[in-house]
């Protein structure tokens, strides 16, 4: 494979093996690697296994993806990554199913030969959320969600209902500003050594 074969391949096993194959999900990262989501940011030792409070085994959790667009500076390259989640979670008692709009981006190195993941940071889109049985009610008061971020609201809801926490600081697209300072620094990095 070339290196944009190589890399697109990378990004989407990763995706692939997340939640389903630690071992072959840390192999895509080098030990040195930080990322940032939703409910992590720091090492990849402390995202790799873990999962959210709003994640129940018991019930299913469906990523789809895009093509990645790779952007290529010699051994250094970041990729975008287009993602839609399906999380099903209950909420007030009821299933729901939360769909979450995401771009990732990662940054990617080739060390020895090998191309590796050094950082993942998640850009929230959008998202919604409906029950899982049509015409259920899910209790939803407007109040609840009226002051969440609309680039990840529901996803929010969904882990406060759960006991969980969520920074209403994340990377979201409704933060243009914070949107493309992220591009600018990591165009910064992949042309940090020309």
């Amino acid at each position: 494979m070339n290196d944009f074969e190589t890399i697109s391949q990378l990004v989407l096993k990763e995706r692939m093996y997340r939640g389903r194959h630690v071992k072959e999900a840390a192999d895509c990262y080098f030990p040195d690697a930080t990322v940032t989501t939703s409910w992590q940011s720091g090492p990849v030792s402390t995202f790799l296994g873990k999962q959210p409070a709003d994640f129940a085994n018991s019930l299913p959790i469906v990523g789809r993806f895009g093509a990645p667009i790779v952007h290529q500076n010699g051994s250094r390259a970041y990729v975008e990554l287009s993602s839609t989640t399906n999380h099903w979670q209950m909420i007030n008692g009821v299933e729901a199913v939360i769909e979450s709009y995401m771009r990732l981006i990662y940054r990617v190195e080739k060390r020895n030969n090998e191309w590796k993941i050094v950082n993942l940071t998640s850009i929230d889109e959008a998202d919604k959320m409906q029950p899982a049985i049509p015409g259920q009610d899910l209790k939803v008061n407007p109040d609840d969600v009226a002051k969440l971020r609309r680039s990840y609201r529901f996803l929010a809801y969904g882990r406060i209902k759960a006991g969980g926490e969520i920074s209403q600081d994340l990377m979201g697209t409704d933060r243009k500003t914070d949107e493309d300072g992220l591009y600018q620094k990591t165009e910064n990095w992949l042309h940090e050594n020309d």
